[in-house]
């Protein structure tokens, strides 16, 4: 095993994209070589394609908002994962999950929902890598489909380990971090709402991490004083090296290191470059900057153990938005190659690549 990614979407692209995550990347590409009817992008991930690299755990989502202003005239509707209804948000969320139980129950993958699990999942990893399935941890972004706060105990009990609070924009729970939407009421910085602060204590009491990307920088503070468990941050890159609310600030990276958590990088080109736009070539963000920002919050830490991978791949973005040296998911290994010549030694890259995932989630599953 040389990878743990902290996160994905595999049944959202599966149930709304139609990407059948059991088939090879290759495969994906030549069912849509015909075109399809939005900009998905070139895909880069299936079960396949993370066993050709070495990609042991990951993360993967259950996500569907709920928006209660959307219109039913509204161009790409579901497209867009918005839905006016908390309920029907739980509805499409518990599908996303019995999609991972059909793939576990087929042999494809094996959810893991407690630290014996995971322990026991990387010594079958270690003795029979050809024959051992993808581990997955199941994590929900944006907390909508917990339509009231109680429910987190049924969701824990179907598997839900770890969540964010919300994804873009408002929540019944939070507000998730702004995009470029200023006409959009909903769609700004601000706090918890009274359900996320019921929400917090529950998930205390479950033993469940909470993952702070997405929050909006009110959200962030009122959270992250709030919650008296474990924090850390799946996907976010570092504000301080590309400016914008999605990313975190020096101050927030510092909450989450001296909590002791861990925040996982992005392979999201705009994210780790401001300056990237939608029709920026994919050569101006490579590697390199993947490794500015690894470094960023080493320098922060004093030391590399609270960064690793959270690649976010075809999560609303694939190859074309994808670092230049990255084709398929399996190239994430490269990664090393730009931390090498920075003084990064073999355990260091190890640590940022799995083994920082590994010891944050050995802790903190049940």
């Amino acid at each position: 095993m040389r990878l743990f990614d902290a996160h994905l979407d595999m049944s959202m692209n599966a149930l709304d994209l139609e990407r059948d995550q059991t088939l090879p990347v290759s495969a994906m590409r030549e069912r849509e070589s015909v075109g399809v009817p939005d900009d998905r992008g070139i895909a880069t991930v299936s079960m396949d394609e993370l066993r050709a690299g070495g990609c042991g755990v990951v993360l993967s989502t259950v996500i569907a908002r709920a928006k209660p202003w959307v219109t039913a005239d509204r161009p790409g509707q579901h497209g867009d994962i918005d839905w006016p209804d908390p309920t029907m948000a739980y509805g499409v969320a518990m599908g996303q999950l019995a999609y991972y139980r059909l793939l576990e129950a087929q042999g494809h993958l094996s959810i893991l929902d407690s630290a014996e699990a995971l322990k026991q999942h990387l010594a079958d990893w270690d003795d029979a890598p050809d024959t051992t399935s993808v581990g997955v941890i199941i994590t929900m972004e944006g907390a909508d489909p917990i339509v009231e706060p109680y429910l987190l105990y049924h969701w824990h009990e179907e598997g839900l380990r770890t969540l964010m609070l919300a994804h873009f924009g408002k929540s019944h729970y939070a507000h998730g971090t702004p995009t470029k939407s200023p006409d959009n009421p909903h769609d700004i910085d601000g706090p918890l709402t009274d359900f996320g602060r019921a929400l917090l204590p529950i998930m205390h009491e479950l033993g469940m991490p909470l993952d702070l990307t997405h929050t909006a920088d009110k959200t962030f503070a009122e959270a992250a004083d709030l919650f008296e468990g474990r924090i850390y941050s799946s996907h976010t890159a570092c504000r301080a090296l590309a400016e914008m609310p999605r990313n975190h600030t020096d101050e927030q990276l510092k909450q989450i290191i001296e909590r002791d958590g861990v925040i996982g990088l992005p392979m999201y080109n705009h994210f780790l470059n401001a300056a990237y736009q939608e029709d920026s070539p994919k050569e101006m963000v490579t590697y390199a900057m993947v490794a500015d920002h690894i470094d960023h919050i080493c320098q922060l830490a004093g030391n590399a153990k609270h960064v690793g991978i959270g690649s976010d791949a075809d999560g609303g973005f694939c190859k074309e938005h994808m670092p230049a040296e990255l084709d398929t998911h399996r190239d994430i290994n490269k990664l090393g190659d730009a931390l090498s010549p920075r003084g990064y030694g073999d355990d260091d890259i190890a640590g940022i690549l799995k083994d920082n995932w590994l010891r944050f989630f050995g802790e903190t599953l049940p």
